[in-house]
């Protein structure tokens, strides 16, 4: 027969031809699962399909998916000939559920698309406004979406004015009702729309990754914050839309603002701005008490020489003293009104009035006044004494609009 190969010869060769063809390497294999068994840290099944079948391994089966014998699976892997066995084995890497890893490849193969026609740009997107007044949130009534929100904006202020739209946030016909939903929310002119719902599954999230949502949150006029799932979670939802955030907790956290904190800045600049007319009000007392002490020292040095001479100048004396006067009336008329205009007094003259109480108190706010209570209204020409027959304040709690 004349030259021969030893086993290992011919094991080793057909090894070296699997090793180096590239398309037998990082491949994907649809089948059905069968005769499944681990041994130690590593996995062994077949995968097959109705006319053939495939033998597979799994090492450190604990890093992936775990399937049963029936199940249809994706595996991704490489083709490896085992030397000493003699046969084919497929070295599996990853297994995902088939249906999964189709519904994962379908909504990436979406994403793409969208955003290269421009759905997530963020040349599109809008400015959220610096302070919210009127919020809408798309979620559930049944979930705890709605009330965390509330919870995190009422911690800073109760003057945000929150409504809420139920909507059905999983399973068939979600999208339709959201997209539904923020059409009409659209046209009602709140400051901002917040879309939301918990955690879950890939499944449960689904309504939040449909092409028709994405069109209409890319065609909605007012600024959309995205508060889909949990941290880890993204939709289409979150891409198109002008702000994401990673929980409707944070949602809340997004558009409150602290009431306290505003008034302490208003404070201070009013504080300032005290302190600028005390300041420029001693600038022109000590101008003016200079000028007067150099107006008291000129008129006596000028009394000083008259009297030396006082019958052969009182002529010119008397003229001098009349022309150094209305240089000094003049003078003092121009700092007088200097004075007059950084007067604090000067307020009342714009129409603006002091409110306070029997005791004498300045009321500073709404809440310090009752039904009843006596007032008095200081105004520039004097005073008036009212009484509170109604006191309005802001509702604290948000309402649902159907």
């Amino acid at each position: 027969m004349g030259e021969y190969l030893s086993v290992t010869e011919l094991n080793t060769y057909i090894k070296q031809i699997f090793d180096a063809e590239d398309l037998l390497h990082r491949i994907c294999v649809v089948g059905e699962v069968s005769g499944f068994s681990i041994r130690g840290f590593h996995a062994y099944f077949t995968l097959k399909d109705e006319n053939s079948q495939l033998r597979c391994c799994l090492f450190n089966y604990a890093k992936t998916y775990v399937p049963k014998d029936g199940e249809l699976i994706l595996v991704g892997g490489s083709i490896d000939y085992y030397l000493k066995g003699g046969y084919i084995s497929f070295n599996a890497s990853v297994i995902e559920p088939y249906g999964k890893g189709l519904m994962a490849a379908k909504l990436e193969e979406l994403k793409k698309r969208l955003e290269k026609e421009g759905y997530f740009s963020e040349e599109h997107k809008k400015e959220l406004p610096r302070f919210v007044k009127r919020a809408a949130v798309i979620t559930s009534r049944d979930g705890a979406v709605i009330k965390d929100i509330i919870k995190t904006v009422r911690k800073c202020n109760y003057f945000t004015d929150i409504d809420y739209f139920d909507v059905k946030v999983q399973g068939i016909g979600s999208a339709d009702t959201i997209v539904k939903t923020l059409k009409k929310v659209d046209l009602l002119g709140y400051d901002i729309i917040i879309i939301a719902r918990g955690g879950g599954s890939m499944e449960d999230l689904m309504g939040f990754n449909e092409e028709r949502l994405v069109y209409a949150i890319y065609a909605a006029n007012t600024p959309i914050v995205s508060a889909v799932g949990h941290e880890t979670d993204y939709t289409l939802c979150d891409f198109v839309a002008d702000v994401r955030v990673p929980t409707p907790t944070a949602a809340g956290e997004l558009i409150a603002y602290d009431i306290d904190e505003i008034k302490e800045r208003i404070g201070y600049k009013i504080s300032r701005a005290l302190g600028d007319i005390k300041g420029k009000y001693q600038i022109c007392k000590n101008a003016f008490s200079v000028d007067a002490k150099r107006m008291i020292s000129g008129m006596q040095m000028r009394q000083s020489e008259a009297m030396r001479d006082i019958k052969s100048l009182l002529k010119d004396l008397r003229v001098a003293l009349q022309h150094k006067n209305e240089g000094y009336v003049k003078r003092v008329g121009e700092l007088i009104r200097v004075l007059d205009a950084v007067n604090p007094t000067k307020i009342l003259e714009k129409g603006f009035v002091k409110i306070s109480n029997s005791s004498g108190k300045f009321v500073d706010g709404i809440s310090s006044l009752s039904q009843g209570d006596n007032v008095y209204i200081e105004a520039k020409d004097g005073r008036a004494k009212a009484e509170i027959l109604e006191v309005i304040k802001e509702n604290d709690y948000g309402k649902e609009i159907r």
